[in-house]
């Protein structure tokens, strides 16, 4: 074997493995899917028995989403010591937006909570 052949294969040695790294990488990161969002009625007109559906339709939603998130930790975690800045950050920005979502859905959904009491008590 000649010298220019040693290093050709060690070239492409090096790049079948980074290849596999990035393959392994993107798929770990496609094991990862964000949950579908929730449709939240109009509390002013919204029937109890609706906004009681709704109500665990909204806590399914919340441990999807904490389920997402220990998916996420875990894709950063498996990538170990050569896990880079922009991986991390990207990471982070998921989770930022995942937890804003969150937090949004709670929002809403205690907003038209308010809006059935209030109807409810005027009535």
């Amino acid at each position: 074997m000649t010298h220019r052949t040693s290093i050709f294969r060690r070239a492409l040695h090096t790049l079948i493995l980074t290849s596999a790294g990035l393959f392994m990488a993107t798929t770990a990161q496609a094991n990862c899917n964000f949950p579908a969002n929730v449709e939240i009625p109009d509390g002013s007109t919204a029937t109890e028995a609706e906004l009681v559906a709704t109500q665990g339709t909204v806590k399914q939603y919340m441990a999807a989403v904490e389920t997402y998130l220990a998916c996420l930790e875990e894709e950063t975690n498996a990538l170990g010591p050569d896990v880079t800045e922009d991986q991390i950050r990207v990471s982070d920005m998921k989770h930022n937006a995942a937890v804003d979502e969150m937090e949004k859905i709670a929002s809403a959904f205690n907003a038209e909570i308010r809006a059935f009491n209030k109807k409810n008590s005027t009535d």
